[in-house]
């Protein structure tokens, strides 16, 4: 039963829409004035709450300083808040917003703001802007500190995945093969006629040029292809994560593939060395657009002593070691790769293109792809010229595999 509402003296009750006591007057219609009575006695906390949900945890995240202002500001209109809001309205509530005049907002200020400055019609666009432009900003810490994006959220996924799957392919193989009567060792045992295998007198077959790289010619070349590919691969996909990085690696096993096309036309092509040469390009790819992150307090005094181990481990992790290694890495097994191609039988020869065309790719496209901790307009302008120079090779390839004559002659049988 309804209470006679109608009766009662003007009365000061808490806004739902702003958040702070007005006062209201006895409303004519009592059953409208009873639900908003009743609303506002029910759940005012809960209400203002629900406009800063989803928030907190990303505010606090980015440290007791909170968000910076600039950069925010940044977000709100790159995420269309100006199409609510004037930009002179925008700006007011962010200056009020810092009340402690230190250029950014931390979660109180960002609370009182949503609560109290806002207006009804503003909030429900402000809220929805906000809390995606908040999410797309980057902790200071994580900007500055590239150790500090090293992290298990998601775990690394492709390359234990990949390199399963891989692993599973050649045991398949090598009882198949036994099965016909062929031993699989060290540095043999391939099945040529696996429809995985690149193979020039069959490129209409497309996926060749991606699936040659689950087939490997006996143990040595499955277990130095792994033992690259796990310990460097899982490194990158700590920061990168498995799309970023399973991307790049199946980019570069494609351009390693349309390289060797276009330089051994009657060889076929088996192994992951494309996509393994593409980590480690990403790696180079990696250094490139985070140096400076990488380079965060390492030969630190005060880091060193504060803790030895860290300080030590942010050196080894440095962009100049990291670049090092690498390099000590590619140049020997390469120069090594290109002496096999020209001495050895051709039984035993190495498919260098493949190794240059992943390498390449792995640093065109990880420019593009893996992430970079603060992005600098020259290296978003080198991201583009170098997808565009990637696209342009897999295009003229392609044209050169379809359009040139000298091929071997295509076999149309079936398997």
């Amino acid at each position: 039963m309804l209470c006679p509402l109608h009766k009662y003296k003007p009365c000061r009750i808490r806004s739902l829409a702003s958040g702070f006591w007005e006062p209201y007057c006895a409303l004519e219609r009592p059953l409208s004035l009873f639900l908003t009575l009743y609303k506002a006695k029910l759940c005012p906390k809960k209400l203002q709450n629900r406009l800063v949900s989803g928030c907190q945890v990303t505010i606090t995240f980015h440290g007791r300083e909170g968000v910076a202002i600039g950069e925010l500001r940044t977000e709100l209109e790159e995420e269309g808040l100006l199409e609510h809001i004037r930009r002179s309205r925008m700006d007011e509530l962010l200056a009020m917003a810092d009340r402690d005049r230190d250029e950014n907002i931390t979660y109180r200020e960002f609370y009182r703001m949503m609560t109290h400055d806002l207006t009804v019609e503003e909030r429900r666009p402000f809220k929805r802007v906000m809390r995606a432009a908040i999410a797309d900003l980057v902790p200071r810490r994580m900007r500055e500190d590239f150790l500090a994006n090293y992290n298990c959220c998601p775990p690394p996924l492709f390359i234990p995945l990949i390199s399963a799957i891989e692993i599973g392919i050649f045991i398949y193989y090598v009882f198949d093969l036994k099965d016909q009567g062929i031993e699989t060792t060290a540095t043999s045992g391939v099945p040529i006629k696996s429809p995985l295998v690149y193979n020039p007198r069959r490129r209409y077959e497309a996926w060749r040029f991606a699936s040659y790289m689950f087939i490997h010619q006996g143990y040595m070349h499955i277990i130095s292809n792994m033992v690259f590919q796990l310990a460097f691969g899982l490194s990158l996909e700590v920061v990168h994560k498995f799309w970023r990085v399973g991307l790049v690696y199946v980019l570069g096993a494609l351009a390693g593939c349309l390289l060797h096309s276009l330089t051994d036309m009657h060889v076929s092509l088996v192994g992951a060395s494309g996509g393994v040469y593409a980590i480690l390009g990403a790696h180079v790819a990696a250094i490139v657009i985070n140096w400076r992150e990488m380079n965060y307090r390492c030969m630190d005094p005060q880091e060193l002593e504060d803790n030895v181990c860290c300080g030590f481990f942010r050196i080894l992790l440095s962009a100049p070691v990291r670049l090092a290694i690498i390099l000590i890495l590619v140049v020997p097994d390469t120069a090594l790769a290109i002496y096999r191609r020209v001495t050895e039988p051709d039984d035993f020869k190495v498919g260098v293109s493949a190794h240059v065309g992943g390498f390449v790719a792995g640093i065109f496209m990880g420019i593009v792809i893996l992430r970079n901790i603060k992005r600098h307009t020259w290296e978003r302008n080198l991201g583009w010229l170098t997808l565009a120079l990637y696209l342009a090779f897999v295009a003229f390839t392609a044209l050169f595999n379809v359009f040139y004559p000298g091929y071997p002659k295509t076999d149309w049988s079936s398997l």
